[in-house]
């Protein structure tokens, strides 16, 4: 069982270079993307490249913006990277700079042997539904033009919704199996109009891969499903985001910056990685965490 840990990074080289320490080993090889609005000097200096861990070239990078479709593009040339990299994967775990592992390697090898596709999925989007997510598609967003004063007009135009497949929001983070990735890249190849469509849509890292895999013959074996809940107040309020756990307790839009007093839900959690980690706050979890991973304990 071969992974491709994809890896998508903005600041903090040196909290990433726990991250690759921590989950290197060698069923595993890693591709990192570093925002092109920042300086990729520091993060090489930390990080050795050589044959598992591998820095995506000046060409592939793209500046990130938040809530752009840059993030989508982004995600995408780690895959295509990881594609034609020659090596043959099994499975594809999209991690941010931000994470940490909270199980050891061994417990994260037989998770990822399996045929679980590891995503959230939370609602499905539409015509008809009035959850706030639903604006994310219904109006024109311009989140990757902000030289035109795009988050001034992002969200006002309205626009006619894509109805090629049925639309559905969740967690940006996963990790697919290879059959799922080969089929996402077919129905993207069958269906060029898809990636256009979220060139202007909000959030679109949280709809276009979820989307597709909601509708796929991978549906079945997706680990967070609203539509499988036995409870939808349960589902809603647990901190399991395919194989992330993630804290919205500060209920801000950014998730709660995890420190020592989460040890313990850490520990207790069946998710494999965890976000998000400041190198400065998060210093003492840190070290609890690496300890335990070393350890296996």
């Amino acid at each position: 069982m071969r992974t491709a840990y994809l890896i998508l990074a903005h600041h903090q080289p040196a909290h990433l270079a726990k991250i690759i320490n921590a989950i290197n080993c060698d069923w595993a090889t890693i591709f990192i993307h570093i925002d092109f609005k920042v300086d990729i000097l520091p993060f090489k200096i930390l990080i050795c490249e050589n044959k598992n861990i591998l820095f995506l070239k000046k060409s592939q990078r793209i500046k990130v913006n938040w809530g752009g479709f840059s993030q989508v593009a982004a995600m995408l040339n780690l895959l295509r990277t990881a594609l034609s990299s020659g090596i043959e994967f099994d499975r594809y775990c999209l991690l941010s700079g931000t994470d940490f592992p909270i199980k050891d390697i061994s417990y994260i090898y037989t998770e990822f042997a399996s045929q679980k596709e590891f995503i959230r999925i939370d609602r499905e989007l539409g015509s008809s539904s009035k959850h706030r997510q639903s604006k994310n598609i219904k109006r024109l967003y311009f989140r990757d033009h902000p030289e035109f004063g795009g988050n001034l007009i992002s969200g006002i135009l309205p626009r006619r919704s894509n109805r090629k497949i049925g639309l559905y929001h969740g967690s940006q983070w996963w990790a697919l199996t290879d059959r799922l990735i080969k089929y996402i890249f077919n129905f993207l190849q069958q269906n060029p109009e898809y990636i256009d469509f979220y060139k202007y849509t909000n959030a679109s890292d949280e709809i276009f891969f979820h989307s597709i895999i909601k509708g796929s013959p991978f549906g079945e074996n997706i680990t967070h499903d609203f539509e499988k809940a036995a409870s939808a107040i349960d589902f809603a309020n647990i901190n399991e985001y395919g194989c992330h756990y993630i804290s919205w307790s500060k209920g801000d839009r950014s998730p709660k910056i995890l420190d020592v007093n989460d040890i313990g839900s850490l520990m207790n959690s069946k998710a494999l990685f965890a976000r998000k980690f400041d190198e400065k706050v998060s210093k003492d979890l840190i070290s609890i965490l690496e300890q335990k991973i070393l350890t296996g304990g």
